[in-house]
């Protein structure tokens, strides 16, 4: 896949360079990208795991969300996957739940499971979503990256001119940079700034579709007074295998390109929008909406049971535990957004 894809990036450019939102896109969503080949990514047999495909109960306390703030309107799931998670929200949650997803892999499991789906949300246009939701889908949104040398911002191309494909830089494009300055992201030196101007163009999108009265997103990330804590240059990296990869110019295609998405852009987003916004970590939400209580039944079933039942509920603790935990799952970032 890596030579078909470089060859097709290099006869789409024409032997030129292109932007990294650009390059990002075709690797993960192009017709020979990450997520349209036979494998589904987020499962055991793919290349990476999310909190649905570790515990059944991720879903369960989302739809005790759903159920405490839902106005009368339907759900909608964006980049629903494979639909581990919207099967357990929808066993809790007696409203229709429409899902999204763009990866032709996942929808044709998803058309299997009887879901009703769709690639974009304007097919979903005449309907009344009260709630969207989405998990680990933003940090595969296409970035720019910004560069900061001498208080003069620029943004990273990928030169496809040689056989092996090299980072170069350019000045910024406008439109970047208005996103720089919008959220008043300063430079920080040493450090890059993934510009999310495409999740922006997404939210957009939806809020334009649907209004929702809320958003529930999580995901891996960071707050942008923070940012100078994380020992990295660049927040961008690859997954293969469950493992973390080699840089996203080697081998096109065949890696997930993955970045830690930035909270402080969202939280301001959405306040600008007219939503009331809560900003915690996912193990936070977790307790906030039914965890202990789920985990001390397990505990108690797990007391209670055989021998053989014993393994089933130590399976569900351990995955239980796994998305609270604050190194691990229950360290991602959760955002409610609910409409003032």
């Amino acid at each position: 896949m890596s030579k078909d894809l470089t060859t097709y990036l290099k006869e789409k450019y024409k032997n030129n360079s292109l932007y990294f939102d650009e390059y990002m896109k075709d690797c993960l969503y192009s017709e020979l990208g990450f997520f349209n080949t036979e494998v589904v990514r987020s499962s055991k047999e793919g290349d990476f795991l999310t909190s649905p495909e570790v515990s059944e109960y991720f879903g369960e306390i989302i739809a005790n969300f759903i159920n405490e703030k839902i106005h009368g309107g339907d759900i909608i799931e964006v980049g629903a996957g494979t639909g581990s998670l919207a099967q357990e929200i929808d066993r809790y949650v007696n409203k229709d739940l429409f899902l999204l997803e763009s990866s032709s892999t996942a929808l044709e499991i998803l058309n299997q499971k009887n879901f009703i789906t769709g690639e974009k949300p304007e097919i979903f246009s005449d309907k009344n979503i009260d709630i969207v939701y989405m998990n680990e889908l933003l940090d595969n949104v296409p970035c720019s990256i910004g560069v900061n040398k001498e208080n003069q911002w620029y943004e990273k191309i990928v030169n496809t001119e040689k056989e092996i494909f090299e980072y170069g830089l350019v000045e910024i494009r406008d439109e970047n940079l208005e996103w720089i300055e919008k959220y008043n992201f300063k430079p920080i030196e040493g450090i890059e700034l993934e510009i999310q101007l495409n999740s922006e163009k997404l939210l957009d999108n939806l809020i334009n579709i649907f209004n929702p009265n809320h958003f529930l997103i999580f995901d891996y990330g960071y707050t942008y007074e923070n940012r100078a804590e994380k020992p990295y240059t660049s927040l961008l990296r690859t997954y293969k295998e469950h493992h973390l990869s080699r840089d996203p110019l080697e081998g096109p295609g065949e890696t997930d390109i993955t970045y830690d998405v930035n909270f402080s852009f969202l939280e301001q987003y959405f306040k600008a929008k007219g939503y009331k916004v809560e900003l915690m970590y996912q193990y936070n939400f977790l307790e906030k909406y039914g965890f202990d209580k789920i985990y001390k039944k397990l505990k108690d079933d797990y007391q209670k049971s055989s021998d053989i039942e014993k393994l089933k509920f130590k399976s569900q603790l351990v995955g239980l535990e796994a998305i609270h935990n604050e190194r691990g799952l229950g360290g991602f970032y959760t955002i409610i957004a609910e409409k003032l």
